[in-house]
């Protein structure tokens, strides 16, 4: 019975590692990807003010009609912007959660030793 034991804990051991493992190496990759994409948003987020601010000075000397479509498309970058700012949060939120999970299965794991 003790070899059964015995080899039951090198096993939870060992999965418990690449578990880890693997998890460190997934949260690196989330955290750098996100510290990326909120380099970018934050280099590329005051585009829309400036364009706002631009729109604003030439729509009185377009027609109606140019006015129109250059407000539209206007509020399609700010669509654009919103979800970019969005996923910026979302991974975040991916970020901190796999922090949670891993550490939670780090404990189960603990806790079955």
């Amino acid at each position: 019975m003790a070899f059964f034991r015995n080899n039951t804990k090198r096993m939870v051991q060992e999965f418990k590692n690449k578990n880890e493992y693997y998890s460190n190496d997934l949260n690196k990759e989330i955290i750098e990807s996100y510290e990326d994409l909120k380099s970018d948003f934050e280099n590329y987020s005051q585009v829309i003010p400036e364009f706002s601010e631009f729109v604003s000075d030439i729509k009185s000397k377009l027609t109606s009609t140019e006015a129109t479509k250059l407000e539209e498309f206007y509020n399609q970058l700010r669509r654009v912007n919103l979800c970019a700012k969005n996923g910026v949060e979302s991974l975040r939120h991916l970020s901190l959660n796999h922090r949670k999970v891993t550490r939670e299965t780090l404990r189960l794991y603990d806790e079955f030793e």
